[in-house]
């Protein structure tokens, strides 16, 4: 292969996360020659969704990173030097997966007058609880979260069962971790997970590059939101999202209902009204809702649900968050959202395909372990292996860049995402009929941060029937410095 392969491309791509992919394909589009490289044996790096044991796996690469001392050199020109790269698995930290199922369910037995070497002492009470399956999570500036396990317990039965006794049906509905690894290859666990609005800029890329051909979509059914209360803890809510949900919804009241189509129909239209803002041009989108009369759990809806912004946001993004939300309502269904079926990581690959199409060049498990940089400091080729490549530009993911290449983002605040994903049995707010769900949960209440939280089903691809996959997502900003 290493005779076949050219040793001077147009482009070489680093890494095959979402962007680094439409970058390969955007170049290939063009006529450019691309060889697109990932240190890793699968596509999609941070974006990547896997299987159940591949998520084990990754987990485990993670935990145990080990420095790769075989960096290799080659023949250097005048005025070259080799610059070391950034190992990307070092911008996760805190990753852990755990289970709270049992390793296997065995079928209970009821005591006997008569003994064997072969009978079984009969299960207790406590042996017959069903909990949920397992969860796994990271925290890192790409990814992380804190894991609590989540249980409930079956109803027992009044009388002990024998093992012929045991309805199949029973035996089938409890989970375990050697049946969820036997349905290993039904899971696709995201790294990365993403919503995308259905008028947004990713979904209209899909379309003008004829990419969408090679994913399929499934819209979100539902968005729900978390509304304190005084009288109890909380309450999960479904969103009034389009006109009809509205005047439906019994979370508002008719005078509530008036005022919010009210708003909605300003928001479709804002532009075409500039004078109405120019007093609210340097104040909060707060303060505009409130001059337009929405009551506070108006206010609640409109900002954790639809707009999602944050309280002090200006007046102009939350229009425009608004706006960008009621636009996309209707177009493939009654929210403004959509999901990839078989996880997020079906993306990136899409728009590998389109780069392979048009004669782009891929190579897994094939790591960059230096950049060559010319006597102009500028980014001539790179070594792959004791392989030399030249090329004319050099795309790679910022968690491969050099330190000091980096060094930028060190004066930035740095912006880290918890991420967790949780596989259960049932529904965050069970229904009829499956559900794909957003819901938000507001920055209040001691949470500093607003939590993202998405469910799927089995209807999605990602996971086997009866479970659910819940994937959560937390972002936090640190202070400006080194890190």
């Amino acid at each position: 292969m290493e005779a076949e392969l050219p040793k001077e491309f147009d482009v070489i791509v680093v890494g095959t996360g979402l962007v680094e992919c439409i970058v390969a394909a955007a170049s290939a589009r063009i006529g450019k020659k691309v060889l697109h490289l990932d240190k890793n044996d699968y596509y999609g790096s941070q974006w990547a969704s896997f299987s159940l044991q591949g998520v084990e796996q990754w987990v485990e690469d993670v935990k145990t990173l080990q420095e790769d001392t075989a960096k290799g050199t080659c023949d250097l020109e005048e005025g070259e030097r080799l610059v070391t790269t950034f190992d990307p698995r070092k911008a996760y930290s805190k990753v852990k997966l755990a289970w709270h199922v049992q390793k296997v369910i065995e079928p209970c037995l009821s005591a006997s007058t008569s003994s064997s070497v072969n009978d079984k002492p009969q299960e207790s009470s406590s042996d017959k609880e069903k909990v949920t399956p397992p969860s796994a999570s990271s925290d890192s500036q790409t990814s992380g979260a804190d894991d609590p396990g989540v249980g409930s317990n079956e109803k027992k039965d009044a009388e002990p069962k024998t093992k012929d006794s045991v309805p199949k049906e029973e035996v089938e509905e409890k989970w375990s971790q050697e049946r969820m690894m036997n349905l290993s290859r039904k899971f696709n666990l995201d790294l990365a997970p993403k919503l995308l609005f259905s008028r947004g800029p990713l979904v209209e890329l899909l379309i003008s590059s004829n990419v969408a051909r090679y994913a399929e979509f499934k819209c979100i059914t539902r968005v729900l939101t978390w509304r304190p209360s005084d009288k109890k803890e909380g309450e999960l809510l479904v969103v009034p999202c389009s006109r009809s949900d509205v005047f439906t919804t019994s979370s508002v009241s008719l005078v509530e209902k008036r005022l919010l189509m009210k708003f909605l129909e300003f928001c479709h239209s804002y532009d075409d009204n500039p004078e109405q803002l120019q007093e609210y041009a340097d104040k909060s989108f707060v303060d505009f809702l409130r001059s337009r009369k929405l009551t506070d759990n108006l206010i609640h809806f409109v900002t954790e649900s639809i707009a999602m912004v944050s309280e002090d946001v200006s007046c102009r993004e939350g229009l425009e968050k608004m706006k960008l939300f009621l636009t996309s309502l209707g177009r493939y269904g009654t929210t403004p959202f959509l999901f990839s079926m078989y996880g997020c990581g079906e993306l990136p690959q899409a728009f590998c395909r389109l780069c392979a199409v048009f004669e782009g060049t891929y190579v897994l498990r094939r790591p960059v372990s230096s950049l060559i940089i010319d006597s102009q400091n500028s980014c001539c080729g790179l070594l792959s292996e004791g392989h030399r490549f030249k090329c004319s530009h050099v795309v790679m993911e910022a968690s491969y860049a050099p330190q000091e290449y980096a060094a930028f983002r060190n004066s930035q605040p740095q912006q880290n995402i918890s991420r967790g994903i949780f596989i259960t049995d049932r529904s965050i707010l069970c229904n009829e009929k499956e559900q794909l769900t957003l819901l938000r949960l507001p920055a209040k209440d001691g949470n500093p941060q607003p939590v993202t939280i998405i469910e799927v089903g089995a209807g999605s691809g990602v996971c086997p029937k009866n479970l659910c996959e819940l994937l959560v997502n937390k972002y936090s900003v640190q202070s400006v410095g080194k890190g």
